[in-house]
C-alpha cells in the first residue's frame, strides 16, 4: 500500500482484557434517534443488559458486543434500516462532554481527530481507529478488532457517520470527506449514504474509513487562538485522563499479546515475529521462546489468526477473493487460495458454496 502510517502515539491498541467495552455515554445517541418510540425500546434495553437509568453514569463501561447487538436489534424490531446513519447525523460535540472544549481547542480538525485517535482505548476497547498518511490524503480507520462481534452495519455506520457530523460541527455545515469506505456491503444503501456523506462510498473495504484532504485537516479553525489553546489542550489532556483513568492492563499472556498485535495489524501492514517482538519491546528470540513456553509459536498463532478471519470474512455477503486475501496479508488470491485449502480441504470459491454444515471438519 502507498503511504505511511502516523506516529505511534496517534495508533491505538485494542484493549487485551479480552471482551471488547464502551463508554455508556453512546447509549444516548440510539435513544435520540429511537426518541419516536420512546418508552417501547426499555424492553430491548434490559435484554441486552442496559437500562435508561444509566444515562447518568455515561463513563460506566458495557460489553462491546451487547451493545452492537442492542444496536442492530432495534434497527430491526423499529424498521430502520438507516438507524447507524441516524445516531451519528445527531451525535453531536455536547454528547462528548469535556470532550468538546477538547476538539474545539485542538485548532484544526487533523488535531480534534488526532485526539479521538489517542482516547479511542479508553472510550472503546478491542477497537482499532488510527491514521495513514497519503501525499495529498489521510485515511482515518475505524474497525471492532473481534471478527465475532457481526454484524456490525449499524455501529459502523454510526461510528463513520458520528466523524463526520462532528467535523462539520468543527468546520463547516457543508463539509466533506473525499471519499467513504464500509467493511459491510452497501448494496441498496448507496443513495443514502452517498446523500448524507456528499462523497463517493464504497463497500466490502478493508476497515471503515473516512478518507480526508490534507488541506481541510490542517486548515485552522475560525476561532483558533493558538496560545490560548495550547495551554487549555493541557490542562484538559490532564483532567480527562484522570477522569477516565488507566488503559486496561496488559494480560500477562504473550500467546494474548501476540495474538492482539498480529489481528490488529494484519492486512495493514507486513506482520511477521521481528516485528511484532519490538511491538512488545522484546527480541525476536526472547518472543519466541516466551511463545514455546506457552506450547505455542509465532507461526501457529499467524496461521490460526489468519484462518479465523479468512472464515469469517468470507461469510459475509459480497466480499471478493481480491479483498479476503487483501485483508489477510497475501500477496494475491492465488497465494490466499492455497492456504485456504490447506485450512478447511476446500478452495474459497467451494467454501462460499457449501452449506454451514458440511464446512464442520475438513475434507
Amino acid at each position: 500500500m502507498a503511504g505511511s502510517f502516523d506516529t505511534p502515539l496517534l495508533t491505538t491498541s485494542p484493549s487485551r482484557s479480552g471482551t471488547g467495552t464502551i463508554r455508556l455515554l453512546f447509549l444516548k445517541a440510539l435513544l435520540d434517534a429511537l426518541a419516536d418510540v420512546g418508552r417501547q425500546v426499555d424492553p430491548l434495553l434490559r435484554e441486552h443488559g442496559m437500562f435508561r437509568s444509566q444515562l447518568d453514569t455515561p463513563y460506566e463501561f458495557v460489553p462491546l458486543h451487547r451493545y452492537v447487538a442492542l444496536v442492530e436489534q432495534a434497527s430491526r424490531k423499529f424498521h430502520r434500516p438507516h438507524l447507524g446513519l441516524e445516531m451519528g447525523a445527531t451525535f453531536g460535540l455536547a454528547e462528548l462532554g469535556p470532550f468538546y472544549a477538547l476538539l474545539r481547542a485542538s485548532g484544526t480538525l487533523r488535531g480534534a481527530l488526532n485526539y479521538l485517535v489517542l482516547f479511542q482505548s479508553r472510550l472503546q476497547s478491542r477497537t482499532l481507529f488510527d491514521s495513514r498518511i497519503d501525499p495529498d490524503t489521510t485515511t482515518y480507520s475505524y474497525r471492532i478488532e473481534d471478527e465475532g462481534v457481526w454484524p456490525r452495519l449499524q455501529d459502523s455506520e454510526f461510528a463513520i457517520s458520528g466523524y463526520v457530523n462532528l467535523a462539520r460541527q468543527l468546520t463547516s455545515a457543508k463539509w466533506a470527506p473525499a471519499a467513504v469506505h464500509f467493511e459491510h456491503s452497501i448494496t441498496g444503501r448507496e443513495e443514502r449514504l452517498s446523500h448524507y456523506f456528499r462523497a463517493p462510498v464504497l463497500g466490502n473495504q478493508l476497515a471503515n474509513a473516512l478518507v480526508i484532504r490534507n488541506e481541510d485537516l490542517d486548515q485552522p479553525f475560525a476561532s483558533a487562538v493558538p496560545s490560548e489553546d495550547v495551554k487549555l489542550r493541557t490542562i484538559l489532556e490532564w483532567h480527562l485522563l484522570d477522569l477516565m483513568g488507566p488503559e486496561s492492563t496488559p494480560s500477562e499472556s504473550f500467546v494474548s499479546l501476540t495474538k492482539d498485535v498480529i489481528a490488529r495489524w494484519l492486512g495493514r501492514t507486513h506482520v511477521d515475529c521481528a516485528t511484532v517482538a519490538a511491538e512488545l519491546k522484546l527480541s525476536e528470540r526472547s518472543l519466541r521462546r516466551r511463545l514455546t513456553e506457552e506450547g505455542t509459536s509465532f507461526r501457529e498463532l499467524l496461521q490460526a489468526t489468519r484462518q479465523d478471519r479468512a472464515q469469517t470474512i468470507l461469510s459475509k455477503p459480497g466480499i471478493s477473493l481480491a479483498v479476503a486475501a487483501e485483508q489477510l496479508g497475501y500477496s494475491d488470491t492465488a497465494a490466499f487460495s492455497r492456504a485456504f485449502k490447506e485450512w478447511t480441504g476446500v478452495s474459497p470459491g467451494r467454501f462460499l458454496r457449501k452449506p454451514e454444515d458440511e464446512m464442520a471438519s475438513p475434507v
